[in-house]
């Protein structure tokens, strides 16, 4: 069954009486559609108006509209791409380049807000989809919306070819299944390990950890650290890594849960703990911390040796402290790139095969070379 035909938020089409009375109906239709597509040029490519939509509202043949968009995309204003699609151009188009596809990444609302390394990857892949010629669209969504067809019913509203995804999850079945019954194929990335999708591309940071955590046993002689802990903010992939990897060096895990308590008094606590060092293996968690009590997080980070396993975290609305810790990272530009490459190539959607990236230990690194610093403007400040 073919996939509806729906515009990208541009105006309907003029009504068929514009051209009543016009003889030359084709030099007509040519001036009208020429200004609709320059008035509704934006920054990036979109969908433009169906050939047999024009047809139909203007009762004049296919051939006809094949025509004028044919000398419409000599003008650079419109381009063709796979799966008939007719492309409006951005407004920075170059007449040599051709939009190659419509790419959708869907981005959790409460992940992009609270998990940098979330955030980074898809401003990185999003980056790389505008400069190697793909149009993209990003969608937020909430956890409810993968699993009632509001997310899938977007995807295909805007027509996209494909749709890279980072960490899907469990609740993403529904919305992969939907995909896949009207044609849109979907690249996932996710941890190796991850149970619950079969991922064509995997961040793997087992490799960094143990090399995070040897560090910590040869050189501070460590025994026993303490790894926080919450059922609310889980990574799960990340504490069987780190499961394994203590329990193969030998170093005792205390875990420390934190529940409902305050999160001041709960970092406090944690300054004045005996352990060789302590573990945030959810960057939610430690997210969540750096947020609502970002000064006694820093505190902690001055008392203690910390590590983030699961990537760096913001520091909203505070000075960033010049304090020391390790890091386990992800090169998402490299990322992103070699993506975008197999997206060109095909490879991407190559089932038969799979690609990982190894993750990166940063050992006693700078706080500020990695977190994200979120502060208002002395303006805004200033008008508050």
């Amino acid at each position: 069954m073919p996939r509806t035909k729906i515009l990208r938020d541009l105006e309907p089409l003029p009504r068929g009486s514009a051209m009543r009375g016009t003889r030359h109906k084709t030099d007509a239709l040519l001036k009208i559609l020429r200004s609709l597509a320059i008035k509704s040029q934006r920054e990036q490519p979109r969908v433009f108006y169906s050939l047999r939509e024009v047809a139909r509202q203007f009762r004049v043949p296919v051939s006809t509209v094949a025509k004028i968009y044919h000398e419409m995309e000599e003008e650079g204003l419109l381009s063709r791409v796979r799966g008939s699609k007719t492309v409006l151009n951005s407004l920075r188009n170059n007449r040599q380049l051709s939009v190659r596809g419509f790419v959708g990444l869907p981005a959790l609302m409460s992940h992009f807000i609270a998990i940098q390394d979330y955030r980074t990857f898809l401003i990185c892949m999003r980056r790389e989809l505008w400069s190697r010629g793909f149009a993209t669209t990003m969608f937020f969504f909430r956890h409810n919306e993968a699993v009632d067809g509001t997310l899938s019913e977007q995807l295909k509203s805007y027509e996209v070819d494909s749709v890279i995804w980072l960490q899907p999850g469990r609740s993403a079945r529904e919305t992969l299944l939907r995909l896949s019954d009207v044609g849109i194929r979907v690249i996932s990335i996710s941890q190796v390990g991850t149970p619950s999708i079969p991922s064509r591309y995997y961040i793997w940071r087992e490799q960094a950890i143990e090399i995070l955590m040897r560090d910590w046993k040869d050189r501070n002689s460590a025994r026993k650290i303490t790894l926080i802990d919450s059922k609310d903010y889980r990574s799960v992939v990340t504490e069987e890594v780190l499961r394994v990897t203590l329990q193969n060096l030998e170093i005792e895990a205390v875990i420390r849960t934190f529940e409902s308590e305050d999160t001041s008094v709960f970092l406090r606590d944690l300054c004045r703990i005996k352990t060789d060092g302590i573990i945030f293996p959810a960057s939610g968690l430690a997210s969540m911390f750096a947020f609502r009590s970002p000064d006694q997080l820093g505190d902690l980070l001055r008392a203690q040796r910390v590590a983030f396993v699961d990537g760096p975290i913001d520091m909203p609305f505070t000075k960033i402290p010049d304090v020391p810790v390790d890091l386990v990272t992800v090169n998402w530009p490299i990322v992103a790139e070699s993506i975008v490459n197999d997206l060109i190539t095909r490879e991407a959607f190559d089932r038969n095969r799979y690609t990982t990236f190894e993750a990166e230990a940063q050992l006693r690194a700078p706080l500020s070379s990695f977190c994200d610093e979120i502060r208002p403007s002395q303006g805004i400040a200033a008008s508050i």
